[in-house]
């Protein structure tokens, strides 16, 4: 694993993006078109939850002392937030949401009149990718604190 150079962007923007990605899924969404319902409501709580988790990797990217040393990551690490950010905007477009009246219009279904079970599967399929992105971020950072461990003992 070597450092990408895309790195340093990475190293920056993921403490942003582990704030501003749940901001949207939960609320931000309804800025493009979304109707907002009970999931915007329980996003305030579970929204400090998922921040915290999306916190996880990035700390653990500060223990690669080679990483932390040139103020980048590694570029699977790279690969994998980026994955797991589009998989984060997609999941945010299109979140199917309720209200006391019933189902109600994701972004993509308000911008393309697409039905809510389509909605709905493009949404499954997102968040398979999400959780798998997740996953492997987290595999590759611990990776490459292996990594500069190794080489800051030879």
């Amino acid at each position: 694993m070597r450092m990408a150079g895309s790195g340093r962007f990475v190293f920056v923007a993921q403490w942003v993006a582990a704030v501003l990605l749940p901001v949207f899924f939960f609320l931000g969404r309804g800025a493009v078109g979304a109707e907002l319902g009970w999931l915007a409501l329980l996003g305030i709580v579970y929204g400090l939850f998922v921040i915290l988790m999306l916190l996880v990797p990035p700390l653990l990217t500060l223990f690669d002392t080679e990483g932390r040393r040139a103020r980048s990551t590694r570029l699977g690490y790279d690969i994998s937030t980026f994955v797991l950010w589009l998989g984060v905007v997609v999941g945010s477009l299109t979140v199917p949401d309720s209200g006391d009246s019933g189902h109600l219009d994701s972004a993509l279904s308000t911008w393309t009149g697409m039905s809510y079970e389509t909605s709905q599967a493009v949404f499954i399929g997102a968040a398979v990718v999400i959780g798998l992105a997740y996953l492997a971020q987290f595999a590759t950072a611990i990776a490459g604190i292996v990594r500069g461990r190794q080489a800051a003992a030879t």
